[in-house]
């Protein structure tokens, strides 16, 4: 295991808190926006990690593949665990 020197910590403790000091700071519209920008950003990679996987691809063939990702993503992520609360536990 390694330790970290006190000039590195220091250092380390010092851009954590002006992050966190920039988070506080930022407006909440923007801090919702910003959820937006990272999904297309990131479904932006995937896309051209998909080109060059199948680099015969159609534009709508990598969205179908993409599409066909989030769902497994999704399916993963979601494990079942929700469920409408509207409706009364089974007993």
């Amino acid at each position: 295991m390694s330790t970290v020197d006190d000039d590195t910590k220091r250092l380390m403790d010092s851009i954590f808190i002006e992050k966190l000091l920039r988070g506080r700071r930022t407006p909440m519209d923007d801090k919702i926006l910003d959820g937006a920008r990272l999904f297309d950003m990131t479904c932006g990679i995937a896309r051209g990690s998909i080109r060059s996987q199948f680099p015969n691809f159609t534009d709508d063939q990598v969205d179908q593949e993409l599409d066909r990702r989030l769902a497994i993503t999704r399916r993963i992520a979601d494990g079942n665990i929700y469920r409408n609360v509207e409706e009364p536990d089974e007993v």
